[in-house]
């Protein structure tokens, strides 16, 4: 058996993906070790021989970390209090259904100031600045093959410059949320999650700018290219959260129908608004709502 080279050795706080690391960290081991195996890893995190199918299932998503297999997991991999405790995080940053949960934890790991969370958090708002830097990453998304940026400034609309693409390319190596390939570039992440303090300045700007360029690509755009839907109505506040919820709970299933997509060959933007046409009743003045009679809501869509 040889020693694992340290230097080698995948740098936990470096991932936002657990399951990256856990991969990364096999492959390290085996060329330390050919006779590494899963059933050696189970044995090191103090599991029974029967469970050695656990960990490639860990690896395809099939099997999630409770708290109990977090501990052993982290024992296995030999993790320092401050790596382990990076890891508990990380897991649960990864297996959180909903974003407010995401959030909340990917807060919790950029407090770790050398942790990509950290580094990528201070740099959001960079990212988020421009509307092209997003839509280039989500380019390399379904178009690994290309890397001229005369050709990739051709493919976005509305019109980008090629220094554009040179400049978004330089900030998206730099967040390393892009990777170099043998001809052109990749992401390294499926999704950017945004903390809530980052949402209250950088998200904010990037709705706006994706809200006026919806405005302007309206009358651009062939119907059959898009959908702009717009509907006036009145709801109660119960029913006003219910609704939010629906939405929150629409893009939860948009984001899945996405992630099972394949052979990706365009990009979109998707922008929904919410917002009041009228002030709040004043409770100790309003009168008791009787039920209304006629159309509840107004729509077009177009």
């Amino acid at each position: 058996m040889t020693t694992p080279d340290k230097d080698k050795q995948p740098r936990l706080l470096q991932y936002l993906d657990y399951r990256a690391y856990l991969a990364d960290y096999c492959e390290w081991r085996r060329q330390a070790d050919p006779g590494f195996s899963q059933r050696v890893f189970a044995k090191e995190a103090d599991l029974p021989a029967s469970s050695s199918s656990l960990l490639p299932a860990v690896l395809k998503g099939r099997r999630n970390l409770s708290q109990n297999l977090r501990v052993k997991f982290s024992r296995a991999l030999k993790l320092a209090e401050r790596d382990a405790n990076y890891f508990d995080v990380l897991v649960q940053f990864n297996q959180a259904k909903g974003m407010s949960e995401k959030n909340f934890f990917f807060t919790q790991l950029s407090k770790f100031r050398t942790s990509r969370a950290h580094v990528l958090n201070e740099t959001q708002f960079e990212f988020f600045s421009k509307w092209y830097y997003s839509a280039i990453r989500n380019f390399f998304s379904m178009e690994t093959g290309q890397r001229n940026p005369v050709v990739i400034a051709s493919r976005l609309f509305p019109e980008v410059t090629p220094e554009q693409v040179e400049d978004a390319i330089r900030l998206l190596l730099s967040l390393e949320l892009i990777k170099k390939t043998a001809n052109g570039y990749a992401v390294t992440e499926k999704h950017i999650s945004t903390p809530k303090d980052v949402q209250a300045r950088a998200a904010r700007e990037h709705m706006l700018e994706l809200t006026r360029m919806s405005q302007e690509l309206l009358d651009k755009t062939p119907a059959a290219l898009r959908q702009y839907n717009a509907l006036m109505f009145t709801v109660s506040s119960q029913g006003f959260d219910t609704v939010k919820e629906r939405i929150r709970s629409f893009l939860e299933e948009l984001r899945e129908i996405l992630d099972r997509d394949q052979n990706e060959d365009r990009i979109y933007s998707l922008t929904l608004q919410l917002f009041p046409n009228s002030k709040l009743p004043d409770p100790a003045t309003s009168p008791v709502r009787k039920a209304a009679t006629g159309t509840k809501g107004r729509g077009i869509s177009g």
